[in-house]
């Protein structure tokens, strides 16, 4: 994975500004893996965020440093966590085309493992609920009951949970949960890692800075943007530190 120059980073930042957090990861992942965001949108929530944690590895390093706000009593929670763990806490998702193959009540699936398209749908969902449904139907790539097919739409409820837990078993990449202890309180919890916003935002404080630094020596010593960003990290910080000495 070839790195990101300055300009480049900042030309990523300013075209996801208007996206969702869908949209920031696909354009996160076609501006460093070379690949078009159609292609990538296709790919397996899994499989995608193992992308992600690359691309994080490739920019940041290997750990990530995260906080949490404990739900009892407020307390903020600084946690690290290493790349190597974290992949190795997910194992990728189950090819066997067999494992999303079942019959719910007289019913049988055909699954597909679910996609960003999918997540962006259901974020416009404002009820849980219906999101929870709407991933279900999308899931689905074939529906029968006796060699007649039948509507996704028109499952029971019984099978959305069904197809629920047989997609979170499929694809255990796809969702990463942290246990955390209140050191304050000792309350025992689970913090979401969404790598896709995790990034975004080492992404957005690491562009600030870069913007910080291009007006900084901009005032100092009259030079382009392109001028600054073209330098290597190590030399406009020293230019950096004469300015502001």
């Amino acid at each position: 994975m070839p790195p990101l120059s300055a300009m480049d980073l900042l030309t990523l930042w300013d075209s996801g500004a208007g996206l969702d957090s869908m949209g920031r990861a696909l354009a996160v992942l076609s501006a460093c893996c070379h690949d078009p965001s159609e292609r990538l949108a296709a790919l397996g929530i899994g499989e995608r965020d193992a992308r992600l944690l690359d691309v994080y590895e490739n920019l940041f390093g290997p750990k990530l440093e995260a906080f949490a706000e404990c739900p009892g009593c407020g307390e903020r929670l600084e946690y690290e966590l290493s790349v190597l763990e974290c992949k190795a806490s997910r194992p990728a998702a189950d090819q066997d085309s067999g494992s999303l193959e079942f019959s719910v009540r007289g019913v049988a699936l055909r699954l597909r493992h679910l996609n960003s398209l999918d997540l962006s749908a259901a974020s416009a969902c404002s009820d849980p609920a219906r999101a929870r449904r709407l991933l279900a139907e999308r899931s689905v790539v074939g529906a029968s009951r006796d060699g007649i097919a039948v509507d996704p739409a028109d499952l029971p409820d019984e099978a959305v949970a069904e197809i629920s837990a047989h997609l979170a078993q499929s694809d255990p990449r796809a969702e990463s949960m942290v246990d955390l202890q209140c050191p304050a309180c000792g309350k025992m919890m689970q913090q979401l890692l969404a790598i896709e916003d995790f990034l975004w935002s080492k992404l957005s404080a690491l562009c600030k800075r870069l913007l910080f630094e291009v007006d900084a020596l901009a005032r100092a010593y009259g030079w382009s943007e392109a001028e600054i960003l073209s330098m290597s990290a190590a030399r406009r910080g020293k230019y950096l530190e004469l300015a502001l000495s």
